[in-house]
């Protein structure tokens, strides 16, 4: 614990760069330590694009190890500076103040409720996250009104004691959103999801959302739990091709899938109604893609897709990421391509791991995301670095 406590106040001192691990979770927050008390920290942090994404604090128990020098964090330091430079859009930036005269935990909380912000919490002991509004503080704890973005029915309210919180999320792009629309979420009816799985019910479903540009959740049956929303923008007799929204409503590419690939089409939910109330929201403030990429692309349903976006890769060494039939998923570019196969070189960590290449059937390829910020930044990157 200790060498944790040493190496988060040199971060400070030096005012470093960071990836904070977390202990038993899979996710890593890169940012810069803001303050440091006795049991925690309030760490600002960016998303994978380079971009402010809030802050998140973090008791000493909760971090595994602190690093300061990696792939991945050169990797960061890039897009950080990439986003400032190309005025990337944000709307979550820290905008709170901290001092060393009271507990940092009361005073992100405290914040939370007078500004009647969302925020995300974690309890020790437990594997749940928390999203919702702090409605009540006390000395040692306080009440919490959850807010479902997936059911929007189920509204506990609970009490979280301050020793027990691993944890806080605050003022992120995502969270922000859910602030300023949180008056509409709570007049929001919830809705029975309507789900279809059959083959011929998911095209069926597909082009009807396709004639009334609804946007739609899509399950691939690739991996379990992962799924796509968006608009659809080109169906084939065999491939879908779908505009996808992020988390906060924004562009977030283009990704290209057999039908036969697809597990499930959701095309009403609690889910798709919050997705809907971020795109309007963005479409009124004008932040709907980020600078650089093109959400307006058109595409021919006689074609074959496929090969069309494959033979792309291969033409302009541009980025994109595949799903193999065996589950396999990869990242990187083509540099050759004929009827059947093709020479795939992945991608990882800002770097080209395969150079050589390795040969892929066309036919092996269920899935082809491309044209999304992350692809466009690991171009930018490898340009920079010239491997590309």
């Amino acid at each position: 614990m200790n060498s944790i406590v040493n190496d988060l106040r040199f971060a400070l001192q030096r005012e470093a760069l960071v990836n904070v691990y977390q202990l038993n979770q899979n996710v890593v927050y890169t940012g810069y330590v803001n303050i440091i008390d006795e049991l925690s920290i309030v760490l600002t942090t960016f998303d994978d694009s380079g971009i402010e994404d809030g802050a998140v604090y973090l008791t000493f128990e909760a971090i595994e190890f602190v690093e300061f020098d990696s792939d991945d964090l050169d990797s960061m330091r890039f897009r950080i500076e990439n986003a400032q430079q190309s005025h990337f859009v944000s709307y979550g930036k820290l905008t709170s103040a901290f001092n060393l005269k009271r507990p940092l935990v009361r005073q992100v909380l405290e914040n939370a409720m007078v500004n009647e912000s969302t925020v995300m919490v974690v309890e020790r002991d437990s594997d749940k996250f928390y999203e919702g509004q702090v409605t009540r503080i006390s000395d040692h704890d306080m009440d919490f009104q959850v807010f479902d973005k997936f059911d929007l029915s189920d509204k506990p309210k609970l009490t979280f004691e301050f020793a027990d919180l691993l944890l806080v999320e605050f003022e992120g792009k995502e969270l922000t959103l859910q602030t300023v629309a949180m008056g509409v979420f709570e007049n929001m009816p919830p809705v029975t999801t309507h789900l279809v799985e059959s083959q011929t019910r998911i095209v069926e479903a597909l082009k009807h959302a396709a004639e009334i540009n609804a946007l739609v959740s899509v399950n691939p049956k690739a991996d379990e739990g992962m799924f796509f929303v968006g608009r659809v923008n080109t169906l084939t007799y065999d491939t879908v091709l779908i505009n996808l929204v992020d988390m906060a409503g924004q562009f977030g590419g283009y990704w290209l899938t057999k039908l036969s690939a697809i597990q499930q089409v959701i095309t009403r939910s609690d889910y798709l109604q919050v997705v809907e109330t971020f795109i309007s929201i963005d479409q009124r403030v004008g932040v709907t893609k980020q600078p650089g990429l093109n959400d307006e692309r058109l595409f021919d349903p006689t074609t074959d897709l496929f090969s069309m976006i494959l033979g792309q890769s291969v033409a302009m060494r541009r980025i994109v990421r595949i799903q193999l039939h065996d589950d396999q998923s990869i990242t990187g570019y083509l540099s050759r391509l004929d009827d059947k196969q093709f020479i795939f070189h992945q991608v990882e960590g800002g770097m080209i791991i395969d150079p050589l290449g390795t040969m892929f059937e066309i036919a092996d390829v269920d899935e082809v995301a491309f044209d999304y910020m992350d692809a466009q930044l690991l171009e930018k990157e490898l340009r920079n670095q010239g491997e590309l």
